[in-house]
């Protein structure tokens, strides 16, 4: 569309300062969509205010259409006040805005828990023609790095969030995600941008916030360069990640037995270890986009070796794989 780049002009005019690069790394994606219309996650926090206020200024010389999304997991003693904050931002926008509420029963893993409820809410509430866009910056993607090294992640789970990907079946960009966190605190600067500090995000019981709170600042004063070296770190997991997948995706036709549920024993014994345990690891991954664990992957393993008439069954997240005969198979449930 001509009026993607008609709003260049209007950037150029603008006084020649950094925090006019958000608007320019903004407009400079949305050409490239198929749809003028989006759907922002707006939590209130600094990051997505400078989201919400960069979508608003850019439609006020574009044909896009925006709507923002708020969503309450009842954590904060302000949470109520959060949500009637961000529904009122939005109205001074003339943004049409949705508010939702989720309720987390469960006392562990809170953190897992309301990001994955608030990602359906949000997939729930996103039309088909719309995209959903988020304000992950490269210190969140720095944290998602120190997260999933922690728990064990391999190299997909170590290549981290994507500038774009699919959530529950919908369309998720980040825009800011190789943007620096200095950036956007220049822009909520120069443009006095109201937004809330939600008090939880200092209490460091949540993973990510002891990491952001009192892990990376002692790294980071120890070592200076270190955003720039993980981010780098990042880059060649997601290379490696990229070309196992390509090379995966061509061998494991020849170890598929009626469809790709299942794989034959005997040519996976046949393989060393190593291939063993990638080719089992992608093969779960492609069919469920669970990823296993090597310590689940060393379980399946051992059920190569077993007797066939043992009929040994692997169970984990409703992923159940068991080997019949010269038969290994993901069961039923899995792609039903």
């Amino acid at each position: 569309m001509n009026c993607y780049t008609s709003v260049n002009k209007k950037l150029n005019h603008m006084a020649s300062s950094k925090h006019h690069n958000l608007l320019e790394i903004c407009n400079k994606h949305l050409k490239d969509f198929s749809t003028n219309k989006f759907l922002i996650a707006y939590s209130g926090g600094l990051d997505s205010s400078v989201l919400l206020h960069c979508f608003f200024t850019l439609s006020e010389s574009l044909s896009i259409q925006i709507r923002s999304i708020h969503i309450n997991h009842g954590l904060s003693d302000n949470a109520d006040m959060h949500e009637e904050h961000c529904k009122k931002n939005s109205e001074k926008y003339g943004v049409k805005h949705i508010s939702e509420k989720i309720i987390i029963n469960s006392k562990s893993n809170i953190e897992e828990q309301c990001r994955i409820e608030r990602y359906k809410k949000i997939a729930d509430h996103c039309k088909d023609d719309e995209i959903i866009i988020t304000a992950h910056h490269q210190e969140d993607q720095i944290e998602t790095f120190f997260l999933r090294l922690i728990r064990g992640s391999g190299v997909r789970g170590l290549s981290c969030m994507k500038s774009m990907t699919l959530s529950n079946g919908k369309k998720l960009f980040r825009p800011f995600l190789q943007t620096s966190k200095d950036e956007i605190n220049d822009y909520q600067s120069n443009y006095d941008i109201d937004y809330i500090q939600d008090e939880t995000n200092y209490e460091s019981k949540y993973d990510r916030n002891f990491i952001r709170n009192n892990i990376l600042p002692s790294l980071k004063f120890r070592w200076p360069s270190l955003n720039k070296n993980i981010l780098n770190n990042i880059r060649v997991q997601d290379i490696q990640s990229n070309f196992t997948m390509d090379n995966i995706e061509e061998m494991l036709p020849n170890f598929q037995v009626d469809n790709k549920y299942q794989l034959s024993v005997q040519k996976l014994n046949k393989q060393q270890y190593h291939t063993k345990v990638i080719l089992i690891h992608e093969w779960v991954f492609l069919q469920t986009k669970i990823a296993l664990n090597l310590k689940q992957i060393n379980e399946i393993v051992k059920i190569l070796n077993t007797n066939n008439d043992s009929n040994p069954l692997f169970k984990f997240a409703g992923i159940e794989i068991k080997k019949k005969r010269d038969i290994l198979s993901l069961s039923d449930c899995i792609y039903d």
